[in-house]
């Protein structure tokens, strides 16, 4: 599942990051030709090695969690009654919110019992037989349990129900979504969202991951509508009702979570046919379905989703493993997308656009995402976890797959570069001491929802990055086919992939090198420095401030002395490398595969920055945000970060400039009065000469990464700098796209969107709520909406906040609207005292895993009054579906309050005094 939002702004990507969108030594020192030393015992059953291990994994001697009798557990159903077949039949009324339906599940009786417990939420039970024999039954919402009261022997039982529900407004379970036709009528779609546990919502099942059974549905519905679900279409007949009884194929045996179906006027492109891996003669059918007249947006997310189908059939040996691939554009989606088996659902601005006039992130966020969710065909689906403390195994391999699959359809966009922003937001959140293991105990299901997060997506997936450098990209392939044929239908755990990786690539510490990243939290800051003409390297765990830590991880280094390329493992004590000369040039974690920070002395930095033209893309944008952030930790001063940024100014690269961006908005937070216009002017002398030497034109036939870059450098001259020229030009590219027959360069305009806005006029406010409300795009749509929290005037935060809680903004967006007016520099305690005042409508209206994203901006906020009024508030306001990420939230933004503090009065005297 893809689960955030991507928040629009200047450069798009960059402001999901900030608003907040890697030896004890053995001597392991290794060439290009592989790794050299001997293999180790399972890290956790290693006394010798790091310190807290023990305490801090809660593993067994198999890498997996140790969990309470499924019998005892209020939250895991009893194991007696194992189903393996659903026969469900479900007739909506889109126009009364509700449905009925009816499901027999076959299943088996593995021991005689005197009850069968099953899962059932929000649902009215009218009728329950067993073995044909009518049954008594007991409800309890509570634990959300269908308890039948009836006895059966061993052996087989057919368990019928007849049940009604409420297609709900909440997002979750079978529920309703809408959109306004051309003729401004209102229409409703019944769609399904069931993870992680909301099928039972829908009818009555044993709704756990490893119940894993075949599903054949039935849905009976209005002759115009279109019906979807897993399975394709396989019979149609005329039903009693007037309505027709549309029939899809059997399912392979899957979760309960993986199940959809959707209902209502909607429209299907026509099947593009993929060959099947081993079966010509059986091509796999794609489809795009979508609300009527947006069929000229479905091309690109076609494109991609051809693609990645063919090329995970490749990458995994596999062919794709069910009978079709229908991709759905939702108009409401409170996820981003959902891995549902052949029938995979999306937000619409994750999957339509139309490429003429989308920027490249938000091209690239749908190739992301497209490939995200095709890739859980078969991690996920064919192979899934056995119970939710698994979830983060399969968010990270597909956010892995994500990455090597779009850097495979677009080279040119070096994406495993630009996922080095994406790795950021999870150091972040991974350098507080409220972060957590990537893996943890999960008993109630609902504590599987503070996994959805960057340290399960983008920390997992890097993680697993630096496992594949580590391996060699063709061995970690072969481990991962090894893996899914082994596994293919069933349940696993997070060690089996270890073990299969282990299986087929002999001697190699998989298991001993991963359990000290899955089972610990945090990671290394590798310092590095000098000694006698030897490079000394020492890890200890990086945290903000000055907490001590004795966390140790086995970490594998890559090194490039003087050009050459090498690998080491740091695995406790210090390592020490001779080094060739004495001013030899030295980059640690080169290539940036590695989850790690790096520290340089003194005589290593100077000699990085004498040499920065000589480094790669990655390795400089690493220098820039290794820097920014010990200006968080304490350890390096923010004038003397903005001194070092200031040496790439002659920089080209996309990367580096986000990485300076990142650094110099956070700085600007630092600030106020004379000194931060100052710091305006400064930040103009360093974007300006850039923006001039990139230009203001579009260049034919340049990438479109160079594109990317000019929208980059415009916004950040108009904004960070606030140069006039710059707004001026600005006004000028959005004036000239009203109503021109040219389409304008997205980039640009997406900057100008903002630039405008940031100094905009009630005149400017309302142009722009009306391009937000008349959009032909949803990224336009969504530019323009967010824009509206830019705005300069206290009136005009006001008027964006009360429209996100008009109903006027959809509940999947709201939230986010109301993140980034909280984020707004000048009236971002105003937001938040007007989130506070309505929290309860908030929680009422909005989906309820929305609710902290949407005040994760509160860590922007941090003069000491607001500082302890949220601190206050959460105290006595819990998120109870986010507990750990609103502890997070709330300790950076303490973080953020502590560096002000610490950096304000002497980065003013520093600018003012320059």
């Amino acid at each position: 599942m893809a689960v955030q939002e991507p928040v629009v702004g200047m450069a798009d990507d960059i402001d999901q990051c900030i608003a907040d969108t890697y030896y004890v030594v053995l001597g392991y020192v290794v060439s290009d030709s592989g790794w050299v030393g001997h293999v180790g015992k399972p890290y956790k059953a290693d006394p010798s090695i790091g310190g807290s291990m023990g305490a801090s994994m809660g593993a067994s001697d198999s890498g997996r969690i140790r969990s309470a009798s499924v019998t005892d557990n209020p939250y895991r159903l009893p194991r007696a009654v194992m189903p393996h077949r659903y026969t469900l039949a479900l007739e909506p009324d889109l126009a009364a919110a509700s449905f009925v339906g009816h499901v027999i599940i076959d299943a088996t009786v593995n021991e005689a019992v005197d009850q069968i417990v099953l899962n059932a939420i929000e649902l009215a039970i009218s009728d329950v037989k067993v073995a044909g024999k009518t049954a008594t039954y007991e409800l309890d919402e509570s634990t959300e349990r269908l308890i039948i009261k009836t006895g059966h022997t061993r052996g087989t039982a057919s368990i019928e129900i007849t049940f009604a529900g409420i297609l709900n407004d909440k997002l979750r379970g079978w529920y309703r979504s809408t959109y306004v036709d051309s003729d401004g009528k209102q229409q409703v779609i019944a769609t399904s969202q069931m993870q992680a546990t909301d099928c039972r919502r829908a009818f009555p099942c044993f709704d756990e991951p490893d119940f894993k059974a075949v599903f054949d549905v039935t849905l009976i519905v209005e002759p115009h509508l279109l019906a979807v679900s897993n399975g394709p279409e396989i019979d149609r007949v005329a039903h009693d009702s007037g309505k027709v009884a549309v029939r899809f194929a059997e399912t392979m045996p899957m979760s309960t979570y993986l199940v959809a179906f959707v209902v209502g006027p909607l429209v299907a492109t026509e099947p593009m046919l993929i060959p099947r891996l081993g079966e010509p003669d059986n091509p796999i059918p794609l489809r795009v379905i979508h609300v009527p007249g947006k069929g000229n947006l479905t091309a690109f997310g076609l494109d991609i989703g051809a693609f990645s189908i063919s090329w995970y059939q490749e990458f995994y040996g596999l062919a794709y493993p069910t009978d079709k691939c229908d991709l759905l554009a939702l108009p409401d989606f409170a996820a981003g997308a959902m891995e549902n088996l052949g029938c995979i659902t999306f937000r619409e601005s994750l999957l339509l656009a139309d490429p003429a006039t989308a920027t490249q992130y938000e091209l690239q966020t749908i190739a992301d995402v497209v490939a995200h969710e095709v890739a859980h065909m078969w991690f996920g689906d064919l192979v899934t976890m056995k119970w939710w403390n698994g979830i983060w195994l399969n968010e990270a391999f597909a956010t892995f797959m994500e990455i090597a699959c779009c850097d495979a359809y677009r080279p040119d966009w070096l994406r495993w570069t630009t996922f080095s922003l994406e790795r950021s937001a999870a150091f972040e959140v991974d350098s507080l001491a409220s972060t957590r293991t990537v893996e943890f105990a999960v008993e109630a299901p609902s504590d599987c929802d503070g996994m959805f997060d960057v340290l399960t997506y983008q920390k997992g997936g890097s993680l697993l990055r630096m496992l594949q450098q580590y391996l060699g990209e063709d061995a970690f392939r072969r481990g991962v086919s090894h893996y899914l044929s082994k596994h293919e239908y069933g349940n696993t755990e997070t060690g089996d992939l270890w073990d299969a990786i282990e299986e087929a690539n002999a001697a190699t510490p998989v298991r001993r090198l991963m359990d000290s990243w899955i089972w610990q939290p945090g990671y290394p800051i590798v310092s590095a420095r000098l000694d006698d003409r030897a490079l000394l390297l020492t890890q200890r765990r990086f945290a903000y401030g000055d907490t001590e830590n004795t966390t140790e991880f086995v970490v594998p280094v890559h090194l490039r002395i003087d050009g050459a390329e090498s690998r080491v493992l740091i695995d406790g004590s210090p390592l020490r490398i001779d080094l060739p000369s004495d001013d030899a040039s030295v980059v640690v974690n080169a290539g940036g595969h590695g989850f790690m920070r790096v520290a340089y002395d003194d005589g290593l930095r100077s000699l990085l920055r004498r040499e920065l033209h000589g480094l790669t893309i990655i390795d400089r944008y690493n220098l820039v945000d290794d820097a920014w952030n010990e200006v968080v930790a304490g350890r390096l001063a923010a004038a003397d970060f903005v001194s070092f940024v200031e040496d790439f100014a002659g920089d080209r690269d996309l990367a580096v400039w986000q990485a300076i961006v990142v650094g110099l908005r956070g700085v600007s937070r630092l600030v106020e009065g004379d000194a931060y216009a100052a710091l305006q002017r400064r930040i103009a002398e360093l974007v300006g000469p850039a923006v001039g030497a990139v230009g203001w034109e579009p260049v034919a036939g340049e990438g479109d990464l160079q594109a990317k870059l000019r929208g980059l450098l415009v916004g950040a001259l108009a904004v960070l700098g606030n140069d006039d020229d710059a707004h001026a030009r600005c006004r000028e590219i959005l004036e000239s796209a009203s109503g021109s027959a040219t389409v304008p360069d997205p980039e640009l305009l997406a900057s100008a969107t903002n630039a405008v806005a940031s100094v905009g006029s009630d005149d400017d406010y309302e142009r722009y709520l009306t391009g937000f409300k008349t959009a032909s795009t949803p990224q336009e749509e969504l530019r323009f909406m967010y824009a509206l929290a830019e705005f300069p005037r206290e009136e005009q935060i006001q008027r964006t906040v009360a429209l996100a809680f008009s109903g006027e903004i959809k509940t999947q967006n709201a939230p986010f609207l109301l993140n980034r007016c909280i984020a707004n520099r000048r009236h971002g305690k105003l937001a938040w005292a007007e989130v506070r005042r309505n929290w309860e409508a908030a929680n009422e209206k909005f989906p309820g895993n929305t609710i902290v994203r949407m005040i994760d901006s509160v860590k922007t906020l941090t003069d000491p009054a607001t500082v302890a009024d949220v601190q206050s508030f959460f105290s006595e306001h819990p998120i109870p579906q986010a507990v750990k990420t609103l502890d997070q939230v709330l300790e950076r933004q303490r973080v953020n309050a502590a560096m002000r503090e610490r950096e304000s009065d002497r980065l003013s005297g520093d600018l003012l005094h320059d």
